[in-house]
């Protein structure tokens, strides 16, 4: 009976040292957001070079510190930017709030393609602040020799290449450009993220590529010399000289 007194007592004190009074009390929110790695990481670097469409969607992981709650509670977030502008560039959610019950929201923001995006690669900035229902309790983590930040998260984006896809393959395309990519993709109707699967994007499917968008010039470059309606983007840019797909 003594020894069963004693473990009972000992199972007790477990339970109430693995739930200490302040983490019952504290209401916390910090950002959690990984990366293919599983990482905490504060900053999303995206391109929309790879996108059909002309919005992107980009959740951003708010991490409750805490009980979850019965009712809805708003965070404090504010985004800010020095390029880019509200309602033109991005879209913000209309209310940031953790849900009844959740122990997570994802705060998504809506990033939009424009024109200037194939120049200027563009950033947005998210801060979360401590407000009447959360606090603060987390405002950075350390990872090997990376500290990273959870009340401020960046978003960078462009429609730019940092480097050829996949599946580009110069000695039966020609020399990777995007105008030649952008154009490829339009003309024989593909979808931009097959380039980065050489599973989809074969070698045969390449020279497919190559022989087909070479007629296509060419039929661009006799409409010019007839003085006939053309596609200008059968064209280098820079140059004026039709573009080469071998």
């Amino acid at each position: 009976m003594y020894i069963s007194a004693v473990l009972m007592t000992a199972l007790v004190t477990a339970c109430q040292e693995r739930n200490p009074a302040p983490f019952i009390d504290m209401s916390g929110v910090y950002f959690n957001n990984t990366s293919g790695t599983m990482t905490v990481t504060d900053s999303l670097d995206l391109t929309f070079v790879y996108e059909s469409g002309d919005v992107l969607e980009v959740p951003v992981r708010v991490q409750l510190v805490g009980r979850p709650s019965d009712e809805e509670r708003p965070i404090d977030i504010t985004v800010d930017s020095e390029n880019a502008v509200e309602g033109e560039d991005y879209v913000l959610p209309s209310s940031a709030v953790i849900p009844p019950g959740a122990a997570f929201a994802d705060y998504v923001v809506t990033l939009r393609r424009t024109a200037a995006l194939k120049q200027q690669k563009k950033m947005i900035r998210l801060t979360i602040h401590p407000n009447a229902h959360f606090d603060i309790p987390v405002t950075h983590m350390v990872q090997l020799s990376d500290t990273v930040s959870t009340v401020d998260f960046r978003i960078y984006f462009s429609d730019m290449f940092t480097k050829a896809p996949a599946a580009w393959e110069e000695n039966l395309v020609g020399e990777f450009t995007q105008q030649k990519f952008e154009l490829i993709c339009r003309v024989l109707d593909i979808e931009p993220d097959d380039f980065n699967d050489p599973n989809v994007i074969t070698l045969a499917k390449l020279l497919y590529i190559s022989a087909e968008m070479t007629a296509y010039v060419q039929g661009e470059t006799e409409r010019k010399a007839a003085g006939e309606p053309y596609d200008e983007d059968a064209f280098d840019k820079r140059t004026g000289e039709p573009l080469t797909f071998r």
